[in-house]
């Protein structure tokens, strides 16, 4: 089997029996000819997960570079967003063995996958991923993908990184500060807890002093340079009140007379979009639908899957756009597009549309895709919230969130 259909046969994968997927793709590439599964199977495993890895980058990176395109950006600044989040994955001594175990002390192995993202959340591409053990050091892996991050976006816009409070970190930001990297982080009360208590207001320059007990546990190791190179550093500490109520405070080193306060609240909720990018992974194109247990199998069904993600945000994108106008006030809401609506039409088109060798042919059937997903509009209901139930029994299927595809 050619690499060229074993990649179009994971971007065509709909969860079903591995049988079937192949039947399936078969039936619209070769009609007539079939393919075993353990054929299949021994020719996926000589392909590099990175493969779809490297497809998305590129796809991204044709975007970041298109001089035709302004990418949304905040101020002039590109928001990315980083975060972790757990990918259960079948349990055998081989995954438990190198993704690690995630069960509590005692209880039943469970395997899980550490997926570390890095995401542009006003533009909505995952920019870069890493395949990780389920406890993984997450500040580590998204400073690896944010020193890299401008080999894909380019140079034309600067960049800021919002990172929740499992990120902060005393090297992370001396090693931000001294490279130019904007960064806002949302502290623990245990954070810096001195300095945190002495705030005299909502927007303060602190001095953080480098102290025995802020450097002893690096003794060492390899952040011992950056920790032993001064004696403190300025941090700026931004205190905002989010919508339940709560103040947060909120590390950053932004300019004040392009950022004032009053601007982080705004700046902070927009971290949410990378947890709406984690529940279409998870919940739209159900990245946990595994073909096979293999670790090789595993990581090219998680990348694969970012693929199709970041494609279907960039003709979501590109519609919304086009037709912003139209969406805005041709209604009596301000309308969306129905993203899993949108996914699931992709899910079910994009076949034909990657196999079809006459170009006129390809636009036509790209163009009344586009058409089909326009015509599938939402209304955006903003600051809707729902009561929240814990432990409440829900059906296998809800009347509310019917699956795409």
């Amino acid at each position: 089997m050619p690499v060229e259909d074993l990649i179009y046969s994971m971007i065509n994968r709909k969860g079903l029996t591995l049988k079937l997927e192949l039947r399936n793709y078969m039936k619209i590439s070769h009609p007539g000819i079939e393919i075993s599964k353990p054929g299949y199977l021994k020719q996926r495993m000589k392909l590099n997960p990175d493969a779809f890895k490297y497809l998305y980058q590129s796809h991204n990176k044709n975007f970041y570079s298109d001089p035709e395109i302004e990418p949304y950006t905040y101020e002039g600044y590109l928001v990315l967003a980083a975060d972790g989040s757990d990918i259960n994955i079948p349990t055998t001594p081989e995954t438990v063995e190198k993704y690690g175990n995630a069960s509590k002390r005692g209880g039943k192995l469970r395997a899980q996958i550490g997926l570390g993202c890095l995401y542009d959340v006003l533009n909505r591409f995952i920019l870069d991923s890493s395949i990780n053990q389920v406890k993984f050091d997450e500040m580590r892996i998204a400073q690896e993908q944010i020193a890299n991050v401008q080999e894909t976006i380019g140079n034309r816009y600067p960049f800021m990184v919002i990172m929740d409070r499992g990120y902060p970190s005393t090297p992370a930001f001396l090693q931000f500060i001294d490279t130019g990297i904007y960064f806002v982080a949302r502290l623990k009360s245990s954070d810096y807890k001195a300095e945190q208590q002495k705030l005299k207001s909502s927007d303060e320059d602190v001095k953080i002093e480098l102290t025995k007990s802020r450097r002893r546990n690096y003794i060492g190791k390899k952040e011992e340079a950056i920790m032993m190179s001064r004696d403190s550093f300025l941090l700026r500490l931004v205190t905002v009140t989010l919508e339940d109520g709560t103040s947060e405070v909120l590390a950053t080193n932004l300019p004040r007379d392009k950022f004032p306060q009053e601007k982080f609240g705004e700046i902070y909720h927009m971290r949410w979009g990378i947890e709406t990018a984690y529940e279409v992974l998870k919940d739209r194109l159900k990245i946990e639908n595994f073909t096979g247990v293999k670790p090789t199998l595993l990581e090219q069904d998680i990348n694969s899957t970012i693929y199709v993600s970041n494609l279907a945000e960039d003709i979501i994108c590109d519609i919304e756009e086009q037709n912003s106008e139209h969406l805005k006030k041709d209604y009596k809401h301000t309308m969306q597009l129905n993203r899993n609506i949108s996914i699931g039409l992709l899910k079910s088109d994009m076949i034909y549309i990657l196999l079809e060798q006459d170009a006129s042919k390809k636009a036509s059937l790209m163009q009344a895709l586009y058409n089909e997903i326009s015509s599938n509009v939402v209304p955006i209901r903003p600051d809707r919230h729902y009561h929240r139930t814990r432990g409440q029994l829900a059906s296998n299927f809800s009347n509310t969130h019917k699956r795409s595809f």
